[in-house]
């Protein structure tokens, strides 16, 4: 018998003591919420693979964040095509054969949400167009509170899209449009809940795109409602920009960590894999650090033909370079490590040439 009748049988029975029935009210009511032992729960329904992990749970909140015009825009449409089954990103599959997409851009014009709508279009089969639409939410107002105006809000006309069209994958560029202050507590926790009590009721991935901080060294998403998004998001990915390659990371997260993502783009503005450069770009800053240690080292070793003793080398970069000896023995150890010093049983060290 189910066992939300039989609560009712229990409550409904006038034998029964006032705690019994009391007792079978309480375990109907929290039913739904405690976790059942006879249950084996489903994992969640990813809709992307990427680096051969999958990732974009549907049913929850997924932020993406970078600092100002640093490819935060270009990622989501990368996250759109790849789910259209593009085959741009080698490492990257679709884990859903025919899924339906919206993409709500919120701070830019016409004309500019058209460019996004362009560049998924450019990246993806076009038997798969019409699985996806893109709204233009600038001109929305964020509020529709009676009395103020009688056009739908920018949350309204998601609530509404999401409902009908039953999208898989939602983006929504940027969360921070839809409410009036994003410092606000009430103001962040609300719209933050909501949007994840939609993408369980819908079993959707929602995508919310969040800048970050100004300072170069911060790399916290802002304010009250960037605190929420870490808290409540099952995964965060990040882009940062490395002259004309942007790279992705992947963290933190609920789930497994995928593979980092690179890409460019080309002369069109549409983006492209970009793994070879990225790696070129890490190689070169490779060899760039390791001439600026081997010129520093260079100073300490200077005027000496002959191996010196490692007390001797330490102290001469600590005189010389003015650092504390903990310092000096990252130098020393990193040195030895990239093959600029050659070492005597760690006693006594001559400077490489490279």
């Amino acid at each position: 018998m189910n066992t939300e009748i039989l609560y009712d049988e229990i409550i409904r029975e006038t034998s029964l003591s006032r705690d019994e029935r009391l007792n079978a009210e309480y375990n109907k009511f929290m039913k739904p919420y405690f976790i059942d032992r006879n249950i084996v729960y489903p994992e969640p329904d990813y809709l992307l693979e990427i680096g051969g992990v999958p990732t974009m749970p549907k049913g929850n909140l997924v932020a993406v964040t970078a600092k100002w015009k640093n490819g935060k825009t270009f990622f989501c449409d990368i996250l759109t095509a790849i789910f259209m089954g593009s085959d741009y990103f080698v490492n990257c599959r679709s884990l859903k054969e025919r899924g339906r997409a919206l993409f709500f851009d919120t701070e830019q014009c016409y004309t500019d949400t058209q460019r996004v709508q362009k560049t998924i279009d450019a990246m993806t089969p076009e038997s798969r167009h019409e699985d996806y639409k893109v709204a233009c939410l600038q001109a929305a107002p964020i509020d529709s509170e009676v009395g103020r105006t009688a056009s739908p809000s920018r949350y309204d006309i998601i609530c509404r899209c999401i409902a009908h069209e039953q999208p898989d994958l939602v983006i929504i560029d940027g969360i921070a449009d839809l409410v009036y202050n994003y410092n606000d507590v009430i103001e962040s926790q609300d719209i933050v809940s909501k949007l994840a009590a939609m993408a369980n009721e819908y079993k959707c991935c929602i995508v919310v795109v969040m800048h970050q901080n100004k300072s170069l060294l911060d790399t916290n998403m802002k304010g009250h409602l960037g605190t929420l998004l870490y808290q409540k998001c099952s995964d965060v990915f990040t882009v940062e920009k490395h002259d004309n390659v942007f790279e992705v990371k992947h963290g933190p997260t609920r789930h497994r960590t995928c593979g980092d993502i690179c890409f460019k783009l080309d002369a069109d503005g549409i983006p492209l894999s970009a793994v070879a450069d990225r790696q070129q770009q890490l190689e070169e800053k490779k060899q760039e650090d390791k001439a600026k240690l081997h010129a520093k080292l260079a100073k300490c070793f200077e005027g000496f033909t002959v191996p010196l003793r490692s007390t001797d080398v330490i102290n001469l970069i600590q005189t010389k370079l003015g650092v504390g000896s903990t310092r000096a023995y990252q130098l020393l150890n990193k040195a030895k490590d990239e093959g600029i010093l050659l070492t005597n049983d760690s006693k006594y060290y001559s400077l490489l040439e490279i």
